[in-house]
């Protein structure tokens, strides 16, 4: 079975509560999740600007060892965010 290169899956189901039982929760490496963040939002963001936002913990990452991984929940929770009327 060939595994997908831009996304993995997290064991971890407790942190997740929302998600159907034996799914797990879709996590993405930055570059995709940029693409979809800019796909969503119609608009540009840097990718400085997107690595900042991670270092920076405004958008959620785990690291193991040297590379990123950003929940798929974090990106949508982020466009949410963008289009909310206060």
């Amino acid at each position: 079975m060939a595994t997908n290169p831009d996304t993995a899956d997290s064991p971890s189901r407790a942190e997740h509560p929302n998600l159907a039982a034996g799914e797990r929760p879709q996590m993405l490496i930055p570059q995709t999740a940029l693409r979809i963040l800019c796909q969503k939002t119609g608009g540009t963001i840097s990718r400085s600007t997107f690595y900042r936002w991670v270092g920076d913990g405004r958008i959620a990452s785990i690291r193991l060892g040297t590379r990123i991984f950003i929940p798929r929940s974090a990106i949508d929770q982020l466009v949410q965010k963008c289009f909310a009327v206060d």
